[in-house]
């Protein structure tokens, strides 16, 4: 007596191998280049996998029969949503990719189509993948539709036209392996809550909004992204909309440092009504490295850096802090503060002991402007400098460069400042002033 010992396939294994059923929708449209956007927006409430064909536009519903309901249904959806946005094309849900697309190709002349799988077993060989003599061949013999091919055995297919016909024998019995190559990538994530009530104080909305960006990074850091640039909408309730745009100069996803960040960004431009609604959106950028060099230099978490200084421009104000920027002008003090630009928190690069590196190597000199500047007593002699005093030292001026006048806006001041750049023996390098009769140091360079 035989026995026969049959495999053990537990129930949840067996849910586990229906869920991994692949199911994928093609839409083919009668204009892809008018229509592309219109169908990506339609794919994309449904699929993050979207892949865009020479006429249509194809992407993975896997998943999706466990919500919606069978293949017929998920179709209805997918049409659904396109006659919300007013396009239109054929619709076809399958198993495979070639299936999808072979039932989706078959025009019946109606727009906004749904095309059954039924149908598979009457598409025409010419709209597959087969050559045009072995097309012939068939038409000759009467084979002119699927369902005529698949009644041939195909070991005598294979062994006429060759190993390759086997693609073409997976397409007809619908295992096709062709897969979605994915051309559709998003550059922002968002997210959108509308309030019940209005709220008046946007600290108020730290809670909400705490949520929100939990969801929206985690979309975020799904695809792979960080994010260094926010854009911060609000709905008010005078029908109005406020717009902030929040960048930072180095990409992060610490939840913590963006709602610090951005109540003290807002903090410092409120909004002019009661909020009744808030959009997030996050623009995508490559992640910050966790090693920032064996060889580098300590300094700040760039996190803590940015807050500060948005705490300072919070207490003083806003133009009042900032990164100093030079002017080419001749002023007193040639520079200006900007409020927006950030500090370099980029990893320095160390190099190493190239002769060519060290001399690509440019310095900068610094000047230590004196608040207020130093009197001093300058002995000028055949129209040089000499020597100079001052209550901290006393000295002969070993060089000289100037003189130079001390204003470029001659519309708005006289020209009264001459100034000269000295090198003081044993004390350094100053800059020289002189008004009218007067002398003084308004600065050293460092």
């Amino acid at each position: 007596m035989w026995s026969v010992a049959l495999p053990y396939v537990r129930a949840t294994d067996t849910a586990k191998m229906k869920s991994s059923t692949k199911l994928y929708t093609c839409i083919i449209s009668p204009d892809i280049a008018r229509d592309k956007a219109a169908l990506i927006s339609v794919a994309g409430q449904f699929a993050h996998s979207i892949e865009v064909i020479e006429d249509g536009i194809l992407f993975d519903v896997s998943g999706l029969e466990r919500l919606i309901g069978k293949l017929d249904r998920v179709a209805q959806k997918v049409l659904a949503e396109m006659k919300r946005r007013g396009v239109a094309g054929n619709i076809a849900v399958a198993d495979t990719v070639d299936t999808a697309k072979l039932l989706a190709r078959q025009n019946n002349g109606l727009s906004n189509s749904v095309q059954s799988p039924e149908k598979f077993e009457q598409i025409p060989l010419a709209d597959l993948n087969i050559e045009r003599d072995t097309l012939n061949v068939f038409n000759e013999l009467g084979i002119r539709k699927v369902s005529d091919l698949l009644a041939v055995p195909h070991d005598d297919l294979v062994s006429r036209y060759g190993k390759a016909f086997t693609d073409v024998i997976d397409v007809l019995e619908q295992k096709g392996r062709s897969l979605i190559t994915p051309n559709i990538k998003e550059n922002t994530a968002s997210w959108k809550f509308d309030l019940d009530n209005a709220v008046e104080d946007f600290e108020q909305l730290i809670f909400v909004l705490n949520h929100g960006l939990e969801r929206l990074f985690a979309e975020v850091r799904h695809q792979g992204f960080s994010t260094e640039h926010l854009d911060i909408s609000f709905r008010l309730s005078n029908k109005a909309g406020r717009r902030y745009e929040i960048k930072t100069s180095f990409p992060t996803l610490e939840r913590a440092f963006w709602l610090k960040y951005i109540n003290l960004r807002i903090a410092l431009d409120p909004p002019e009504a009661s909020i009744a609604g808030v959009e997030v959106v996050s623009h995508f950028t490559k992640p910050r490295p966790a090693q920032r060099g064996l060889y580098a230099v300590s300094r700040p978490e760039p996190e803590s850096l940015l807050l500060t200084v948005n705490k300072l421009k919070k207490l003083v104000g806003e133009e009042n802090v900032g990164l100093p920027v030079l002017l080419n002008q001749r002023l007193a003090m040639p520079f200006k503060l900007d409020p927006n630009a950030m500090p370099d928190v980029g990893i320095d690069r160390i190099r190493t002991g190239n002769n060519s590196d060290r001399g690509s190597l440019s310095g900068t000199i610094a000047l230590t402007y004196f608040r207020p500047p130093l009197p001093a007593e300058v002995l000028v002699r055949d129209g040089r400098l000499v020597f100079i005093r001052t209550r901290h030292f006393a000295a002969h001026v070993a060089a000289c460069s100037g003189v130079w006048k001390g204003n470029s806006h001659w519309w708005d001041k006289s020209w009264k400042t001459q100034e000269w750049d000295i090198e003081v023996e044993n004390n350094g390098v100053y800059r020289l002033c002189k008004v009218d009769k007067e002398w003084f140091l308004s600065g050293e360079y460092d």
